[in-house]
């Protein structure tokens, strides 16, 4: 709470400050000590993964655009030429909006205590985590093994596979593909941890060999990082939550910061091939004719992924010709529907008015997004809700008894929610989605295999006993 009255409190100040250089840095501490509060916690969530993001799009780009009077996506692509008064404004309700997004997410659990401590109660309770046979274990390397050719196949349609007859559905299919990689590794991991076998480790590494190498193979797939990165981060963070029990935010962020001029050239230049990587070399690429410092920079200026804000900028100063309100969030789950069925779904899932972009594929954020839904209160309002869902997607899983299945989810809502800053509600949907499914399906089945080991072992012990007792009594007689 002291974290989210010092940030109201900043926010606060800087009202008056509109218009002047001095409210950007105001505001962009206003949303650092949210931070800081996520940070304090001591454990990654979709809370403050969100958060995390949000201050890099809304906080650290202002100051660079300010710094380095970088204005050129407003004369070039929004054809509009905002004064100071109206960037600074924009940075006000951005913050605003990011402290609503904190609002709701700390009320989350202080409005389900009851529902809480039933959890907690239960996850208390001993459950031994299954431990994979040897026979599974192998099983599991053959899927991997056996997603290969198939990633392989798609790899060879290229990156016009999203225009295929099959559309996202096909494009979508590496995502649950990639899980299963995620969960193999997370479940050989565990085996190895706790048998210390040497076998068990060359599995593991071979395990990770085929997770990296398919990974690789889905980025000839995609223009987009998201669709491949997300996958190595979120096995990231399963692994170290196992490993360590509890994941700071140091292994979220600092990973992300040493990484950008690297983020920066794979969006860059993300027509290149997996081949033209390999051939050009990736490393002598990022920093060919520039300095480390001036790699950094780059990232940060219009050209990079930072142009949210300035999206955000531009949606503030539109005027959209409709507004429809609660249908972005009632779409979501409609999404799905194949257009053959339905001849008015929207193109692309945009369901507000976009036309400001000029048909740039640019967004404004989740919060813009929010915007062109109903406007400013409106924007409020849906980041405050957006808060308390979240924070009640992570409270759920952080009560949950550890496990595979609670490594893997931790990972997936806060790497994510991360993405969340800057795409639909419908895709942090469905690509949340698409990771869960078949790791929640091997959860599953790896309960029900050793659960059934245990009844045979049990009745097999019975047996034994029923045995020995009637030869007592034969004896004996």
């Amino acid at each position: 709470m002291p974290f989210l009255f010092t940030s109201a409190l900043l926010l606060a100040i800087a009202y008056p400050m509109i218009g002047t250089t001095a409210v950007v840095w105001v505001l962009a501490a206003s949303q650092l000590a949210l931070l800081f509060g996520e940070i304090k916690k001591g454990q990654v969530t979709g809370a403050g993964g969100f958060i995390f993001m949000s201050f890099l799009f809304f906080g650290v780009r202002p100051i660079f655009l300010l710094l380095q009077d970088d204005k050129v996506l407003f004369a070039q692509i929004f054809k509009i030429r905002p004064d100071l008064v109206d960037i600074t404004s924009a940075i006000w309700w951005a913050s605003a909006a990011l402290l609503c997004f904190a609002l709701g997410a700390t009320w989350a659990p202080r409005m389900n205590k009851k529902w809480l401590l039933r959890r907690r109660v239960r996850a208390a309770r001993p459950a031994a985590m299954p431990l994979v046979t040897q026979t599974m274990a192998g099983v599991l390397l053959a899927v991997q093994v056996l997603t290969l050719p198939v990633m392989r196949s798609l790899a060879g349609s290229g990156r016009m596979l999203y225009g295929s007859s099959f559309g996202a559905y096909i494009y979508d299919l590496p995502v649950p593909l990639q899980s299963l990689h995620i969960v193999a590794l997370v479940v050989l991991l565990e085996r190895y941890l706790r048998r210390k076998d040497a076998s068990d480790l060359a599995i593991l590494g071979f395990s990770g060999c085929l997770f990296l190498y398919f990974t690789w193979l889905m980025r000839d797939v995609t223009l987009f990082r998201g669709f491949y990165v997300t996958g190595v981060m979120v096995a990231g963070v399963a692994v170290l939550q196992r490993i360590k029990g509890r994941v700071g935010y140091a292994w979220l962020i600092v990973p992300i910061v040493v990484l950008q001029p690297f983020f920066q050239y794979l969006g860059g230049d993300r027509s290149k091939s997996n081949a033209q990587l390999a051939e050009e070399g990736l490393i002598d690429q990022v920093f060919e004719n520039q300095t480390i410092g001036e790699a950094y920079l780059k990232f940060y200026d219009s050209g990079g992924d930072m142009n949210i804000f300035d999206t955000f900028v531009a949606a503030t100063k539109a005027e959209p010709r409709f507004y429809p309100y609660a249908w972005s969030w009632i779409y979501v789950p409609l999404h799905f529907v194949p257009r053959a069925f339905w001849q008015g779904k929207p193109e692309k899932g945009i369901t507000q008015d976009v036309s400001f972009t000029r048909g740039a594929p640019y967004s404004p954020g989740i919060a813009g997004f929010f915007l062109l839904d109903g406007g400013l209160l409106w924007m409020l309002l849906s980041m405050l809700v957006l808060g308390y869902l979240i924070s009640s997607l992570d409270w759920y899983i952080l009560t949950m008894p550890r496990g595979y299945l609670q490594y893997c989810l931790i990972g997936i809502v806060t790497v994510n929610a991360m993405f969340l800053t800057r795409f639909f509600l419908w895709q942090y949907f469905y690509q949340m989605m698409y990771a869960v499914i078949p790791i929640a399906a091997l959860a599953w089945f790896f309960r029900r295999s050793a659960a059934q080991r245990r009844a045979g072992a049990l009745n097999q012990g019975r047996s034994m006993g029923g045995a020995a007792a009637m030869g007592l009594r034969q004896t004996s007689e």
